[in-house]
């Protein structure tokens, strides 16, 4: 049963048979996006983007944008799909998945022959996106990319194989760095400028302004600082964020309050990485969160915040001895009451609307 506490940013929910262990911790880890900073502008507007720029270039459709915002809340619900171009990839073969053979084969032939084309591969009057969507949807879970591929393979055989063939051309999942998917997903967010600059790579579009530059702190310096003094300096991050994305929004806050050696950003580590090892490390795979708390012993109690149901698996995966408390914030995900019900249905120990609330926590408010 959970108590609640009001607070102008939203309602705080949390269990009364945990409010020792809260007033007790002494080592905090923070995801980033969501939780430090808000990217309801940034990250799920470049998938939107991307998806588009792939339909828009293979069959000259493109689908709203809040039935896209819609289907990546349903994704991430799923606990497979913390990994923005997992995401992307998974809605573009989901409307793929309603086109006819013809259709798809052509696709392949444009894509095998011209690779990404400057006119679409071919004129689709109309798609049922909404029933492809849909399909992806229902038939995915916290596997993630493997339970895309799963799903495939449960289509019609010459759809699958079509499809598999896209999926190779586009060089996604397999062969991640090299991929056009990516390419474009992190030239809509950095600018083609910056992508170019990071990569030394010739950009394909023209983005001049990253969507990177959208993104606005969350957590405010008075709750680090209280933070960092509660704990002595133990503050961590995992995120699945590069680490240069990270700094550009963080600036001076991620040397002033974090703890060096007890930042993990995932982004940069899968770099160059087999698909099977990169799902070692991603998200909800513990292991990150693991290297970062024995980083922060010794503790009494440690305390992980998220905004997604990857975030509520992972530290449910590393509370084997009850030393964990997994609190999820909710007010800067694409749907919040949404969030709320099913961090409620995890039983998620903590739930809060910012990382700011978490003052409210700690100095013994409850």
């Amino acid at each position: 049963m959970y108590k609640s506490l009001t607070t102008p940013q939203g309602v705080v929910l949390y269990r009364s048979d945990i409010k020792y262990r809260i007033e007790n911790v002494d080592a905090i880890v923070f995801d980033v996006d969501g939780t430090l900073v808000n990217t309801l502008n940034s990250y799920n507007k470049a998938i939107y983007y991307t998806v588009n720029f792939f339909l828009k270039t293979l069959t000259n459709i493109t689908i709203p944008e809040h039935l896209v915002m819609e289907t990546i809340h349903k994704l991430r619900l799923t606990g497979g799909f913390n990994n923005d171009w997992d995401t992307t990839y998974a809605i573009i073969m989901g409307v793929l998945s309603t086109l006819d053979i013809n259709s798809l084969s052509r696709i392949a032939k444009t894509l095998s022959e011209r690779g990404i084309p400057s006119q679409p591969a071919i004129q689709v009057e109309s798609i049922d996106f909404i029933s492809g969507l849909e399909n992806v949807v229902n038939s995915v879970d916290s596997r993630g990319i493997a339970s895309i591929e799963e799903w495939m393979r449960g289509l019609p055989k010459v759809k699958c194989e079509y499809l598999m063939r896209i999926s190779k051309l586009l060089k996604y999942p397999n062969g991640i760095d090299e991929s056009p998917l990516v390419q474009i997903f992190n030239e809509y967010y950095y600018g083609s400028k910056l992508y170019s600059k990071l990569t030394g790579r010739q950009p394909i579009l023209n983005v001049s302004r990253g969507l990177i530059e959208c993104e606005e702190l969350i957590v405010k310096e008075e709750t680090l600082r209280l933070l960092k003094d509660k704990t002595r300096g133990k503050l961590g991050i995992v995120t699945g964020r590069s680490r240069i994305a990270t700094e550009l929004v963080l600036k001076s806050i991620l040397k002033k309050f974090f703890k060096p050696n007890a930042l993990v950003f995932i982004e940069d580590l899968t770099k160059g990485m087999h698909r099977h090892s990169y799902n070692t490390i991603s998200k909800p795979n513990p292991y990150t969160l693991r290297y970062c708390l024995k980083v922060l012993k010794p503790y009494k109690y440690a305390m992980y915040l998220g905004d997604s149901v990857e975030d509520a698996l992972m530290a449910k995966r590393v509370n084997c001895e009850g030393e964990l408390i997994f609190v999820g914030v909710y007010r800067y995900t694409i749907n919040p009451e949404s969030t709320i019900k099913v961090f409620m249905k995890l039983h998620v120990p903590v739930i809060i609307p910012t990382v700011n609330e978490l003052a409210i926590l700690m100095e013994g408010s409850l």
